[in-house]
């Protein structure tokens, strides 16, 4: 992203697959201000409310003894936090739908509590992202869910994942976790982890590939992200005028997307849209690359 009245660009693996989907979304996610408040603007959706519940339920824990861990309910945690994405807020179309989410995390949430990974021991996490400059005032940057001290003092950092949908073999992800670990921390980083919450009891290690030949591919495409955002270049190229990707955040500059109200931690105001002629709302967030096909045959008919 980059920062109002900065010529500073933050690089992250989000801010890479949103301009990959679309150049415009990246606009929306990453440079566009509400004209009225000059914060970010956020779409909310039922994926995205279910994934930043049940990381919020996890996230302090990192920074707690394990013995501290064992202390805490979780599940009461959660219950707690998800009172914040209900209705509206977490994009629901309706009681029904929501419980079934929320059902969805609490499993989530009790399979994590019984882990042994939560009794792992942690680094924890600062008041500063780890970031790595690639280029002049441009930075890569990235948050970790859990970083693990393995027994022979070397890390393991691992993802959490709230969808279904597995990440892609190619995925930017964990390469970029990669570099960011060997570039701000003083260890060896032994394991790179998914773990797919809903269907796993622990997580899936991965290969990252060669961090070197990893970051030449990783300068390219931020050079690409710059020269768009040097030209203020950031149309859609979709044959439809507007893309899966981007159409949503049109509507908020065209006021047909609900105000709802002001995330305090993302600093964004949030909007709340449900479009039942194209039943955008059925999609899950992790498979728009899969579905997006769909799109154009739901507007034909």
């Amino acid at each position: 992203m980059i920062t109002a009245n900065s010529n500073k660009i933050w690089i992250s693996y989000s801010s890479i697959t949103d301009f990959d989907n679309c150049s415009r979304l990246y606009y929306f996610k990453k440079i566009y201000r509400n004209p009225r408040t000059g914060n970010r603007v956020q779409i909310v959706n039922p994926y995205l409310s279910l994934g930043s519940a049940v990381h919020d339920s996890i996230d302090e824990l990192v920074n707690l003894k394990p013995s501290q861990r064992l202390k805490i309910s979780l599940i009461k945690r959660f219950n707690h936090i998800w009172k914040e994405y209900s209705g509206k807020k977490g994009g629901f179309e309706s009681k029904k739908q929501e419980a079934e989410f929320k059902k969805r995390g609490a499993i989530m949430i009790k399979r994590f509590e019984k882990s042994s990974i939560i009794e792992a021991k942690t680094l924890k996490k600062g008041k500063n992202l780890p970031r790595m400059p690639l280029f002049k005032n441009i930075d890569l940057v990235g948050s970790f869910d859990w970083v693990e001290i393995l027994n022979n003092g070397n890390l393991h950092i691992i993802d959490f994942k709230t969808g279904k949908k597995e990440e892609k073999k190619d995925s930017w992800q964990l390469p970029i976790y990669n570099l960011l670990a060997l570039k701000n921390y003083n260890k060896k980083i032994e394991k790179l982890s998914y773990w797919y919450l809903e269907k796993d009891n622990k997580p899936t290690v991965k290969k990252t590939g060669n961090p070197n030949s990893f970051l030449s591919k990783l300068k390219e495409k931020t050079i690409e992200i710059k020269e768009k955002i040097e030209n203020n270049n950031f149309s859609c190229d979709s044959s439809h005028k507007r893309c899966y990707w981007c159409q949503k955040y049109e509507s908020i500059i065209s006021g047909r997307a609900e105000h709802i109200g002001f995330d305090k931690k993302m600093k964004k105001d949030l909007y709340y849209l449900v479009n039942k002629n194209t039943k955008f709302q059925i999609f899950n967030i992790n498979n728009m690359d899969e579905n997006s096909h769909k799109l154009k045959k739901i507007k034909e008919k």
